[in-house]
């Protein structure tokens, strides 16, 4: 099986729900982007949970219920210590979540079509966790969230998470 690793970088933190979906916009037309906008909405989980709710219901093609998120998703030191276990810092400490995700791409054959598993690196447990995605027409920016940029490729969004958020080692 053939892979590769890619890098995408998440040079700043939105604070806003706004500010999320402009990097968003940005970011997602690649499946490492769209796996480092996932990564960015566990950050700002862990800082601020509605926001972060708010942020994670956008990468999500199929967007949990608030119940669903409150019962799966840690909160607090935990859910940032997972979050940033997936981020290779490079900037200065104190970058508040800046860095890069690395994210490994593999040949492998979906079971559905317009899906792909890539894997994200954590540094929590020393290796890689599935991230499963879904590639959408452009036109479901348009209709969900009016955003009208031109993609070459359709833009990939979350479909399953749930090894995302287990907890890692300190």
């Amino acid at each position: 099986m053939k892979e590769e690793l890619k890098k995408a970088v998440i040079d700043r933190l939105p604070e806003t729900e706004d500010e999320f979906l402009e990097l968003m916009a940005e970011k997602i037309a690649t499946p490492e982007g769209a796996a480092a906008m996932f990564v960015a909405a566990l950050l700002i989980s862990a800082s601020d949970r509605q926001t972060g709710f708010a942020c994670l219901r956008d990468i999500c093609a199929c967007p949990p219920d608030e119940p669903t998120f409150d019962a799966v998703v840690p909160a607090g030191v935990e859910l940032r210590n997972i979050a940033l276990s997936y981020v290779q810092k490079t900037g200065p400490e104190g970058t508040g979540g800046a860095g890069e995700v690395i994210v490994k791409l593999t040949d492998e054959k979906p079971l559905k079509r317009h899906f792909k598993t890539v894997y994200v690196g954590c540094s929590g447990t020393n290796s890689y966790r599935p991230l499963t995605l879904v590639s959408k027409p452009p036109r479901y920016l348009k209709k969900r969230f009016g955003i009208k940029r031109e993609y070459y490729e359709d833009p990939w969004f979350v479909a399953e998470y749930p090894s995302m958020v287990l907890p890692v080692n300190n």
